[in-house]
């Protein structure tokens, strides 16, 4: 049966408008939505930033989802906000650089001190990884091969960052229009290539939209042959993404992502939430306690449908479950 990856950036208030000073009133507000995976058996990943890892609440969470095996704990770095603190801008707080923004041994450390502090608050093994704001390099991703991480999900296929700035006068976050749209072990020379590494990359589940609908994958090598040749055409082809990530106003189109995913037959479909958005006003797209309310009831009716077809695994779970066979798979390209 193919996996639902459910997977959870834990991290602090509201960081989309960028404040001065991080608060983690939402690590009180996850046992709501984990009663809710627990109604539907469903065992996310909770990956976890520095701020979150520290934050007494949450380890309180997380030591309950270890003990109890009801989903894994992993890793969300944000480098301005992890140890060790190296500036790469005027203000990093506002800015919030991409990762391999900062030098290449700090960005190691940054790595290290994460990690360890997870593992010592949890006291368990963090092998699954996503980059803040999913900006990922070879060398990002060469620092966590060589920490023992084995499973990166920072990938958002047909989705451009490069016009994102990090770093005032930096070249802005990462390209990913070309790659992959399926689970693949890396290349580390160019972690958007499949390769021989014992490390995974877990793209989330993004697909184009065409005439209001999801692109059926048949027609992504059309995507392919518009973006290499006729630039200006794709965009009229392909006008928008849909993510597997709820926001309010597009319940349909992800049962439309979901129904498009069980007809190509695909081996997972990744959902993705944030922790901000279970915190009345710590999200800009959930303001009100009624919104919130609402973001209930449409995770309620994708469950529903979602777990019909789909089974629940956690990323250590699916790359045991796929290290055997990804290396004899064609490797399946957003374009």
């Amino acid at each position: 049966m193919p996996s639902l990856l459910v997977t959870v950036c834990v991290e602090g208030d509201n960081l989309q408008t960028r404040p001065a000073i991080i608060t983690t009133r939402n690590g009180e507000m996850l046992d709501r939505v984990q009663g809710l995976f627990q109604q539907y058996r469903i065992r996310p990943t909770w990956l976890t930033s520095y701020e979150m890892a520290v934050c007494p609440c949450f380890q309180e969470f997380g030591e309950s989802v270890v003990q109890r095996q009801s989903g894994e704990i992993g890793a969300h770095l944000h480098g301005w906000t992890c140890p060790p603190h190296y500036m790469v801008s005027e203000d990093d707080c506002f800015y919030q650089p991409y990762g391999f923004e900062w030098p290449q041994t700090v960005l190691r450390d940054k790595i290290n001190y994460l990690t360890d502090a997870l593992e010592d608050a949890f006291q368990t093994p963090i092998t699954t990884h996503r980059a803040g704001r999913w900006g990922i390099d070879s060398h990002y991703i060469k620092c966590l091969h060589d920490r023992g991480y084995r499973v990166d999900c920072s990938v958002t296929p047909f989705v451009s960052w490069r016009k994102v700035p990090g770093v005032p006068g930096g070249r802005g976050g990462s390209d990913y229009l070309n790659a992959p749209y399926q689970h693949y072990l890396m290349d580390l020379e160019d972690p958007l290539l499949p390769g021989n590494s014992s490390m995974m990359q877990v793209p989330v589940s993004v697909r184009p939209v065409h005439r209001n609908r999801i692109a059926h994958a048949s027609v992504y090598a059309l995507q392919r042959m518009s973006l290499n040749y006729v630039q200006r055409a794709t965009r009229r082809l392909f006008p928008s993404v849909i993510w597997l990530r709820p926001n309010g106003r597009n319940l349909v189109s992800m049962m439309q992502l979901i129904d498009e995913a069980e007809v190509a037959q695909q081996d997972y479909v990744q959902l993705v939430l944030n922790s901000s958005d279970f915190l009345m006003s710590g999200n800009a797209r959930f303001q009100t306690e009624r919104e919130v309310h609402e973001l209930y009831e449409d995770l309620e009716q994708l469950f529903e449908r979602i777990t019909r077809k789909f089974h629940s695994r956690t990323m250590s779970e699916f790359y045991d479950l796929h290290t055997q066979d990804v290396t004899s798979r064609e490797p399946v390209f957003a374009s």
